[in-house]
């Protein structure tokens, strides 16, 4: 029986090769065909490639035939990479918060706005139970939430409760178009919260706009990094200034902390204020020394 078969056409039209039928070319199709059936009964299953090499295996000698066996082979391979694509279940806060294009039918049953919460705590999986229509997603290792606005303060009051006292929440508001924004708002929050050694509790950037604000340009970053560096040869003086910062300016507290006397830390503060220029002692001094351990934290 004189039969057409497709096969790989090696001219060139503008600029990719064509598959065209090849007139003229007599092969075995029913026994090709009946190789294959032989080759289906003794199939265990297995990888496309081997499925390629089965079938391949029955075109015989037929050059042609490989031939077409192998490129089906690719386009059935990339026919199942897409189709496992399609089936793997998608986290759908993980592509918001990164940019990555939703299904329209999808997106438009997100509410209209969000808070982006990020949660760092030693134990994020023990919060409390949160409403459906709460996304959740982990980030480098953190709790990412994205939470419908109308629920936005219950939400936080509760997961704010759950850390007790032992980690931090950073938010951010947007619309649902702009969450990928919001989330890298909420980041650079909690960075910022965690340089400056903030304690446990919820934050937003109006918390940390000095912070914000000194470590978004680069020569100011910079030049508060000059001026705190020289502490980190003075590891008594680098923890007086760390302590006094936990402990909110306080000095007698700084002192019990460090477990030394007051007049110790005021010494260590004396030689602080002599290297650095910057009086721990005075308002303006602390804020400048605390700005610039917060820019060497994150630079």
């Amino acid at each position: 029986m004189t039969e057409t078969v497709a096969k790989w056409d090696d001219t060139v039209g503008r600029g990719r090769t064509n598959l065209r039928p090849v007139a003229g070319i007599h092969v075995r199709l029913e026994e090709f065909r009946a190789a294959v059936r032989a080759a289906g009964e003794h199939w265990t299953g297995g990888a496309p490639g081997e499925l390629v090499d089965a079938l391949a295996r029955a075109a015989g000698d037929d050059p042609e035939l490989v031939e077409l066996v192998r490129s089906g082979g690719a386009l059935l391979a990339d026919f199942l990479d897409g189709l496992r694509q399609q089936a793997a279940p998608r986290d759908l806060a993980a592509d918001l918060i990164a940019g990555r294009p939703v299904p329209p039918e999808v997106f438009d049953r997100l509410a209209a706005r969000y808070l982006v919460v990020v949660v760092r705590s030693p134990d994020a999986d023990g919060r409390p139970a949160l409403h459906e229509a709460v996304l959740t997603t982990r980030h480098d290792g953190d709790l990412v939430l994205l939470v419908p606005a109308e629920d936005a303060d219950r939400v936080t009051g509760r997961l704010t409760q759950s850390l007790g006292g032992q980690g931090l929440l950073a938010t951010a508001t947007r619309p649902r178009e702009d969450i990928a924004d919001g989330f890298r708002e909420a980041t650079d929050v909690l960075r910022l919260v965690t340089a400056g050694r903030r304690p446990s509790g919820a934050y937003a950037l109006s918390d940390v706009l000095v912070e914000y604000a000194v470590t978004s340009h680069k020569e100011v970053t910079d030049s508060l990094v000059a001026v705190i560096e020289p502490l980190r040869a003075h590891a008594l003086l680098w923890d007086a200034l760390t302590a006094l910062i936990d402990a909110d300016f306080s000095r007698n507290r700084a002192a019990k902390n460090l477990f030394i006397h007051r007049s110790t830390l005021d010494y260590r503060l004396q030689r602080i204020a002599h290297i650095t220029g910057c009086d721990p002692t005075s308002g303006r001094g602390m804020q400048v020394l605390t700005a610039a351990y917060v820019a060497d934290a994150v630079r």
